[in-house]
């Protein structure tokens, strides 16, 4: 029998044994060991780097999330053009992340769509993402009044993969009943916009400009979200951003299942190491600070003053009071079975400072309580502490990451082009109209130096070389 421990239990799969579905961790990672998803890769899928970025971050995502396997049907005969892969075949990179490539699709899978969709006979969930400007969404297949997917903004592909993979897995769940039969939505140029989003006041503008250069706070979950948002953006070969990366972690198995740049063979390493090494293979350039994030921390001359920040540590977020950076998006997720799909959004500077936000009370831990299934754990396998870390351990999943990253680069990206910033921003990815906000201002920090997003000619990217 396999031992799972804090450290190696799958961090999604842990939700069947928090909610009491089954009586060990072998159960959990066998009841999920039964989900499989589809991605079909129909004509035009790959003509934007918006819908490279939703292939490749749908697939990432759900390697992670289904472990009864992804396969992917479709036409994979493209080069890639993000920078993350540029160059790279989709047909490879599709097998280095774990997808089984099929050339038949004759199996009842719950199925993604991305381009033209089947003609053929589909199965009872088909769900096509779509994206244009700054907007996504996803909507069953056949379904009237879809985007475009002409507006090239890596954002929207991305965050319409997060709405794809998150529905599937409700589906497979059985968490909701409606889950593959309606349309939902969201413009990143105004997240507030609801019924109306589609309205093309809320499109927002071409995507123009980038962040030339950030700093991350924390390389785990929401880190490396940040850092592959980042990886799927126009940026030209030589105009490459520059990254500080902060953490003192090193990766362990449960990361795998949340964190989108870490593989089996980082194991035992330096988080930071292993995405700075994939990102400086795609020509970002990198600054690692390996220590943790406290009330030392001062921005240097020369180092970047816009941060990104995906730390879950109350105290560490009081300490961006005294930082120094000029601007400051910090995300924090749900870690329950109920709420983990739940996305808290912070920009400093704000109306409030941190330390208001997050009081010294606060600071303090709250011990984890045992369930039932828990307790007869502990004392069927005589480790208390073991199930109580265990226990304490959040409930989490990238594709919630993966739309985390994109309402924080939005926040960064948006005055780039005129827009305004949120305060605070809340976003239930299972109900996506529960949101609320605060009221949009134009951004009250120094905004971060930026360079121009490289616009590839109509018809390259993704033409097979």
């Amino acid at each position: 029998m396999t031992e799972f421990t804090a450290d190696s239990m799958h961090r999604l799969a842990k939700m069947a044994l928090d909610a009491g579905e089954v009586a060990s961790p072998e159960e959990a990672v066998a009841l999920f060991s039964r989900y499989r998803l589809r991605i079909h890769l129909g004509h035009g899928w790959a003509k934007t780097l918006a819908g490279q970025a939703c292939f490749l971050t749908a697939l990432n995502t759900a390697v992670r999330a289904f472990l009864g396997g992804v396969e992917v049907y479709g036409d994979l005969d493209v080069t890639l053009d993000v920078p993350l892969y540029q160059g790279r075949s989709a047909l490879g990179i599709a097998e280095e992340l774990g997808a089984a490539v099929v050339n038949t699709a004759t199996t009842e899978l719950p199925t993604l769509v991305l381009g033209v969709a089947p003609a053929s006979e589909r199965p009872g969930f088909c769900v096509q993402l779509a994206w244009d400007h700054w907007r996504f969404e996803i909507a069953p297949v056949g379904a009237s009044g879809g985007l475009t997917c002409a507006d090239d903004n890596p954002l929207a592909g991305i965050g319409a993969a997060a709405l794809g993979v998150n529905e599937a897995f409700m589906h497979v769940r059985g968490d909701l009943a409606e889950a593959g039969h309606r349309s939902i939505g969201m413009s990143l140029w105004n997240p507030m916009a609801v019924a109306d989003w589609r309205h093309d006041a809320y499109k927002g503008p071409e995507l123009a400009y980038l962040p030339k250069s950030l700093w991350l706070v924390g390389l785990g979950h929401l880190g490396q979200a940040y850092a592959w948002a980042l990886g799927m953006l126009p940026y030209s070969v030589d105009g490459r951003p520059h990254l500080v990366l902060q953490d003192f972690d090193k990766a362990a198995k449960s990361n795998l299942s949340t964190c989108l740049l870490l593989w089996p063979g980082d194991l035992l390493k330096p988080k930071v190491r292993a995405v700075a090494n994939r990102l400086e293979a795609a020509g970002f350039t990198t600054a690692l600070v390996e220590r943790r994030f406290g009330a030392g921390h001062r921005v240097m001359v020369d180092e970047p003053t816009a941060a990104l920040f995906g730390v879950d540590n109350v105290a560490a977020r009081r300490d961006l009071d005294t930082a120094e950076f000029s601007l400051v998006v910090e995300t924090g997720l749900g870690s329950g079975y109920r709420d983990f799909r739940n996305i808290r959004l912070h920009t400093f500077p704000g109306p409030r400072r941190p330390s208001q936000i997050w009081t010294a009370e606060s600071t303090a831990q709250t011990a984890a309580e045992l369930n039932d299934t828990y307790k007869k754990l502990a004392d069927e396998r005589k480790d208390i502490c073991g199930m109580t870390l265990l226990a304490s351990r959040a409930v989490a999943t990238p594709f919630v990451g993966a739309l985390a990253a994109v309402l924080a680069l939005a926040e960064v990206m948006r005055p780039l082009h005129g827009g305004l910033v949120h305060a605070a921003l809340d976003v239930q990815l299972k109900s996506l109209r529960h949101r609320t906000s605060a009221m949009p201002t134009p951004c009250r920090g120094l905004l971060p130096a930026f360079i121009q997003a490289q616009k590839l000619p109509p018809g390259h990217a993704g033409e097979v070389t």
